[in-house]
């Protein structure tokens, strides 16, 4: 893809002017007269470059077209987690949110990247847009493959209660890898619960993050594990996002 825009920035213009030269007869006629190769084999670039274009305006069509339905099809499922959620617990259905993180990168610098979030059925804008494998609730369950629950808004007071050296004390596992100040920076709904997903061959490939003010009981029963691994089932069958899609939604 470098090399065919590198061409097409050095070549285009240069055939596009041995066109129009001959076609004015500059500097005269007898000279474009020995030059007929030259003028051929710039009417082929240019013939060359424009069905490039042409295939690249029809495969830019398909790719946008894949990328909606891919958008509306995630949109759907993690809106009706949002349903079962409220069907299940009695939670109020506009203070419940759905996050759902892929992995992303190389294995030195691979992270979970938030793919959608979803409340009521509307697409959210979220803050914290990436988690590092191992950091965060998404992230430690990721990397230990576990269902995490937390009451995150207590934790989280119970935390600043006793202070940055009692926090940092604690072992990773018990403050999820983060650091006093991504702590105090963190969101604090009532409840969170991160369920990791996995590919067909097993491997780690993502994160859900459902929170909203929701109870541990609520967040441990066996109706929501089962909800979020239909989800996780639905997202399976979805794949990956289709070429060109994060290319499209980076920001």
């Amino acid at each position: 893809m470098i090399a065919m825009l590198l061409a097409r920035a050095v070549m285009l213009p240069a055939a596009g002017a041995v066109v129009t030269l001959a076609q004015l007869g500059l500097p005269n006629a007898q000279f474009w007269e020995r030059q007929t190769s030259l003028q051929w084999a710039s009417v082929v670039a240019l013939a060359i470059f424009a069905l490039y274009e042409a295939v690249r305006s029809v495969n830019y069509a398909v790719q946008a077209a894949h990328i909606r339905e891919y958008d509306n099809n995630l949109r759907a499922c993690l809106s009706v987690v949002i349903s079962m959620a409220v069907q299940i617990t009695g939670a109020p259905w506009d203070e419940l949110s759905v996050r759902y993180y892929r992995t992303r990168g190389t294995f030195l610098w691979r992270r979970l990247e938030l793919v959608a979030a979803v409340c009521a059925g509307a697409n959210i804008v979220d803050s914290h847009r990436v988690f590092s494998p191992g950091v965060g609730l998404v992230g430690t369950a990721f990397s230990e493959q576990v269902i995490l629950c937390e009451e995150w808004g207590e934790f989280v007071r119970t935390a600043t209660e006793q202070g940055p050296g009692a926090w940092m004390k604690r072992d990773k596992s018990e403050r999820y890898g983060l650091s006093w100040g991504q702590l105090r920076r963190s969101d604090q709904p009532d409840g969170v619960v991160a369920s990791p997903t996995f590919a067909l061959s097993g491997r780690p490939d993502g994160c859900i993050l459902l929170s909203g003010p929701l109870k541990l009981a609520d967040l441990t029963g066996d109706e929501m594990r089962r909800t979020l691994d239909e989800l996780a089932a639905a997202l399976d069958q979805l794949g990956s996002p289709p070429m060109g899609w994060w290319s499209t939604h980076d920001r």
